[in-house]
């Protein structure tokens, strides 16, 4: 049981960190009330992407490591990536066998949701800057910086606990091994994204000091009468008209120039800047270093529809939204290596990812009808400012003629060590309700008569995470057969903080907009009517986490026979967990107390501190000749893994998911899913590249987590998280690229699964058996290729599309929510006039797909609840390559 006392001396941070610390058995807490394995230097990259980058052999370029794995798993090499055209790790993801891409972000593998993924860079541990999850956002990470990336399927005990679906490894670019310089530019369109809205960049960048101030002074009550109490109890004689005065001054001090206006809109650019080299220093010994930047910016219009589950004819709206995004990427790579044994690198990162939306709503509801033809307006502004800032330094050493032993000389380390933060930082978020009469000559907006007339937002994220760790291989010949033993440790110690503030400005019904309404002059005026609160109404809206993992791990693997392998191993892992909720309008200590009672409960769920041991064993056989194959292997493998909730999930705050716009609550009480994984796969190679696997896969979950619907208002979806009491995926891949006549070459992967899921503790839950969260039942991917004789052209038409998903559970009679299948379907030409000159030209979504969820509601009618446009994009690039 944890002991707390009330003398206030740690930080809400520190009070998480100290829970994630401590033994859990009489730990005293106090708070205050004042709240890669790959070699370094890498093959010519000049020379892979002007020669090997325009050949089929793209597509089968990390076959050698596949091979050498003993467990399944499938990479994707950077020129693979080039040659589809993929901007970020997200896209390129997609193209992977069983692998579905949710919101241009997330990744599904095998039919389960982003939480059952692991994703590392260079196999370490890095935070995420997204607002609604504990996963890293993969379209953060530009292709650019990209190596190759690694999806592990079947887990090995050198990979986190935390494996469901499978784990992802981005892999970033090495030092070249000879001068490199590169410059590309482009610029493209989309089809839906002519014209859209904008507002006026303030450059407002935190909450207005007078308001925070004001804040502490005033201890969260900005009201008038408030005001007046505080400054009188304090010596200064102040009359209710100097109050509300200062009231107004606080209104005044609050960024309003958020006009949302129409216009056109700016074309697609980018460019990107590489430059590189290595130098010989002295005998066997190489340095190198590169730098390399990038920027692009788009905006695109992301228009939804949104329709009640009950009354889609009379509750629903239509919301216009334009959304402007800046990237932005610096990277700096210095290496050395010695004698071809040993190698350094230390990289640096820093990746800046900022989007700007406007957004105005018109709805229609059972308190606004559609009859009266005045409907709901309100208008939405949100900036968010994401950044990541990683460094880390590796090594990989082999003994050789170092070795004290013969026997040792093929003794291997490898070693990396990473520091990382994530921060999120939504300046100032506005939403203004009000209505449009369209009954009048022209139609004539107000602003509702509310308490929350305007609500003014800010938001602080600073996820931090470091991460180290190592791993040792030591082969040994047992008379003439191979043993391979292999161990090794892993770290990561995160903190998660997360702060909000409301402000709440509340005025009469009034004609106008918000730029009017909230004018200087408007609020300065105090014959109108103006109030301020503080708070969103939705209970917390920060909190803080602190998380611990420590691990060791060992595996050995023996060559039976020339054609049978074992290999086995498992991983000790130490996991401790605490999310506390932080009110930061709480002033009086009440909020505070409750937290520490809430702790000394034996029952109480804010820490979390588990140790298991998780194993795994994989049997390998290779042979020749079958299906006329000139190799082929058959892998089963068995593994027992966790997935946890992540950080968010766990917290007892609500917040917004900003790619649909609904509102989520995290659930406290959720428990680990225990996974248990089966896989069998069988891979054949032929000449010229061609290739061939099946895989068969199995994993039974036990609690495992699901998105349900929640209650909300009639246009407004509401989500929250809940446990199942079992699950289930099974399923079978087939993958294959094969060499056609003419320069052609034809590739995809098909993936077609089922999945169960039983819930039995949660009667709201209209449908107790079901398939899980997020699951397809299909997924497609199809690459029909083309390289001319000459080497100066080449072409890839990409087919992408996954069965339909649910994207929640229904609730009270409701059936379930189902993304439906997105057919994505891009074509890329690349024109070599030069060797050193490319010009690629790219079109997506070529089918002008959309995004679209249907529910079935109570009474037996299936309901679109919400569309998304998407729009058919063009981009054209130019690139100079040395």
């Amino acid at each position: 049981m944890i002991m707390l006392t009330t003398r206030f001396s740690l930080t809400p941070l520190a009070m998480a960190v100290a829970l994630v610390t401590s033994s859990f058995t009489g730990a005293v807490i106090a708070q205050e009330a004042d709240t890669g394995n790959a070699d370094i230097f890498s093959p010519s990259a000049l020379e892979e992407v002007v020669v090997v980058g325009r050949l089929q052999s793209v597509a089968a370029s990390l076959v050698d490591e596949r091979l050498e794995l003993p467990y399944s798993a499938d990479f994707l090499g950077f020129e693979a990536i080039s040659r589809a055209g993929d901007s970020d790790v997200g896209s390129a993801l997609r193209r992977v066998t069983g692998v579905t891409l949710i919101d241009n972000k997330f990744i599904y593998i095998r039919g389960l949701g982003e939480r059952y993924s692991n994703v590392t860079v260079n196999g370490a541990a890095v935070p995420s800057p997204d607002l609604a999850r504990s996963v890293i956002p993969l379209d953060l990470f530009p292709a650019s910086i990209v190596e190759s990336l690694k999806v592990q399927k079947s887990w090995g005990p050198d990979l986190p606990a935390n494996f469901g679906g499978g784990a992802i490894d981005i892999r970033t670019r090495n030092v070249p091994s000879g001068p490199v310089a590169a410059i590309s530019i482009g610029t493209g369109f989309n089809s839906e994204s002519d014209d859209g809205f904008s507002y006026p960049d303030s450059g407002s960048s935190a909450l207005p000091g007078a308001l925070r101030s004001a804040i502490s002074r005033y201890q969260g009550d900005l009201s008038q009468t408030n005001i007046y109490d505080v400054e009188n109890d304090s010596g200064n004689a102040v009359t209710r008209e100097q109050a509300e005065g200062i009231q107004r001054d606080l209104i005044l001090s609050l960024n309003r120039n958020v006009a949302i206006s129409p216009g056109s809109l700016d074309r697609d650019r980018d460019i990107k800047v590489d430059l590189g080299n290595a130098w010989d220093v002295a005998d066997e010994l190489v340095l190198g270093a590169s730098i390399s930047g990038a920027y692009d910016e788009d905006y695109r219009n992301k228009n939804q529809t949104k329709r009640s589950i009950g009354s889609p004819e009379t509750n629903f709206a239509e919301v216009e939204r334009t959304v402007h995004e800046e990237r932005t990427t610096l990277a700096f790579v210095l290496g050395a290596e010695y004698a071809q044994d040993h190698s350094v690198q230390l990289s640096h990162y820093n990746i800046q990812n900022d989007s700007d939306e406007a957004r105005i709503t018109t709805s229609f509801s059972n308190d606004n009808p559609v009859v009266d033809n005045s409907p709901d307006r309100n208008y939405a502004t949100r900036m968010e400012e994401r950044e990541l800032v990683l460094s880390q330094i590796k090594g990989s050493h082999r003994l050789g003629n170092f070795a004290p032993l013969t026997a040792l000389e093929m003794l291997s380390l490898d070693w990396f060590y990473s520091d990382a933060e994530a921060t999120t930082d939504i300046p100032n978020a506005t939403s203004f309700i009000g209505s449009l009469d369209r009954n009048t000559a022209e139609p004539t907006p107000y602003i509702s008569k509310s308490s929350s007339s305007g609500q003014f937002e800010f938001l602080s994220l600073k996820d931090s995470v470091e991460s180290w760790g190592g791993k040792f291989s030591l082969p040994v010949d047992l008379s003439g057969r191979e043993l391979n033993l292999s161990g090794g440790w892993w770290n990561s110690d995160k903190t998660r903080e997360y702060y909000g503030y409301t402000a709440n400005v509340g005025t009469l019904s009034t004609v106008g907009t918000p730029a009017s309404v909230f004018s200087d002059g408007s609020i300065a005026n105090l014959a109108n009517s103006f109030d301020i609160s503080m708070g969103s109404g939705f209970g917390n809206e920060s909190y803080v986490a602190a998380q611990k993992i420590g691990a060791v791990f060992g595996e050995v693997d023996f060559r039976v026979s020339e054609e049978w392998r074992l290999t086995a191993g498992a991983r000790w892992e130490e996991y401790q967990q605490a999310v506390l909720p932080v009110n930061l309008l709480d002033f009086t200590g009440v909020f505070n107390q409750q937290l520490i009672n809430a702790l000394n409960d034996p029952k109480q769920t804010f820490a979390v501190q588990n140790d298991d041991i998780y194993s795994s064993i994989a049997l390998t056989y290779s042979g020749v000749d079958l299906l006329a194959a000139n190799e082929f292997q058959l892998r089963f493998s068995v593994s027992e893994t966790v997935v946890r909730p992540d950080l968010r999930e766990l917290a007892d705050v609500a917040y917004i998911d900003p790619e649909l716009s609904v509102r989520v609550f995290g659930n406290p009480r959720l428990k680990s899913t225990e996974v248990r994984n089966y896989d069998l796969r069988s891979e054949f190679y032929y000449d010229g590249g061609d290739n061939f696997t099946v895989s068969l896969f199995y994993k039974d979950l036990q609690l495992p987590i699901e998105q349900v619907e929640g209650a909300g208002s009639d246009d407004d979806t509401v989500l929250r998280y809940i446990n199942g009491d079992s699950g289930e995926v099974y399923g079978i891949e087939f993958e294959g690229l094969k060499t056609l006549p003419a320069g052609l070459f034809l590739s995809g992967n098909v993936t077609l699964s089922d999945s169960e899921i039983t819930i039995t503790t949660n009667n709201e839950v209209t449908n107790t058996d079901r398939r899980l969260t997020g699951h397809s039942k299909y997924v497609v991917n199809a690459s029909l290729g083309y390289d001319s004789p000459n080497e100066q052209h080449s072409a890839s038409l990409l087919y992408n599309v996954s069965g339909e998903r649910i994207f929640f559970a229904g609730t009270s009679g409701n059936d379930d929510a189902f993304e439906q299948p997105f057919g994505s379907l891009d074509l890329i030409y690349n024109y070599y006039p030069t060797e050193n000159i490319s010009v690629k030209v790219k079109l997506g979504n070529l089918l002008n797909a959309k995004r679209e969820f249907e529910q079935k509601n109570s009474s037996g009618h299936n309901v679109v609840i919400l569309e998304q446009e998407v729009g058919t994009s063009f981009g054209l690039d130019l690139s100079w390559k040395y």
